[in-house]
């Protein structure tokens, strides 16, 4: 609701709820009896670098609340992890970054993660191989652009254009699929600065 402390509060809740429920299951003798997960996504939006300029109190407030429950969680040594997804990496703050595990990236679907995607969704629809192949085809990169569809271009953009654009007459065609496919440009890369 934008109050005051109110982020920082929510941060904290956040954390003390998944450390509370991890260490229900840690366990004095031998493993866990199970575990907790802390799914942050759009993290860069929880912890965004405070090293930017027009970050106000409040966004520095959060992300040093975010900070000490990670540190928590860690020193605790319950049986918890915090994940985060972000397509904009490097907007972390640095101290969030360095006590990560881990880091994982993932990159635009090849042609032929692409391909396992319109198999799974469009090969019981009748589709040929040849146009599903070609859907794999239209969706890689194009031009001068340098990039071809994400997942979620394919999942959540052009997929649901397809069915809908067939709806209510149905049934979907691959040819249709094909210029839609053309039709739509994938989503731009984030931009670094």
């Amino acid at each position: 609701q934008g109050r005051v402390g109110e982020m920082t509060q929510l941060v904290s809740t956040a954390f003390e709820q998944a450390h509370a429920e991890a260490a229900k299951m840690k366990s004095t003798k031998g493993p866990a009896r199970g575990g907790v997960i802390l799914l942050v996504d759009e993290a860069d939006a929880l912890a965004q670098s405070r090293e930017t300029e027009q970050m106000h109190h409040e966004d520095r407030a959060g992300v040093n609340a975010f900070i000490r429950g990670i540190d928590r969680i860690a020193s605790a040594k319950v049986p918890a992890a915090v994940l985060m997804c972000t397509n904009r990496l490097s907007a972390l703050d640095p101290a969030v970054r360095r006590r990560a595990a881990d880091i994982l990236q993932f990159a635009r679907p090849t042609p032929e993660q692409r391909l396992d995607v319109f198999k799974r969704w469009l090969g019981d629809a009748g589709f040929k191989a040849s146009e599903l192949t070609a859907l794999a085809e239209a969706t890689g990169e194009r031009g001068k652009s340098g990039y071809g569809f994400t997942f979620s271009d394919l999942t959540q953009r052009l997929l649901p254009a397809i069915v809908l654009d067939a709806y209510p007459d149905g049934p979907i065609k691959g040819a249709r699929a094909l210029d839609i496919a053309r039709s739509m440009a994938a989503t731009p890369p984030f931009k670094d600065c």
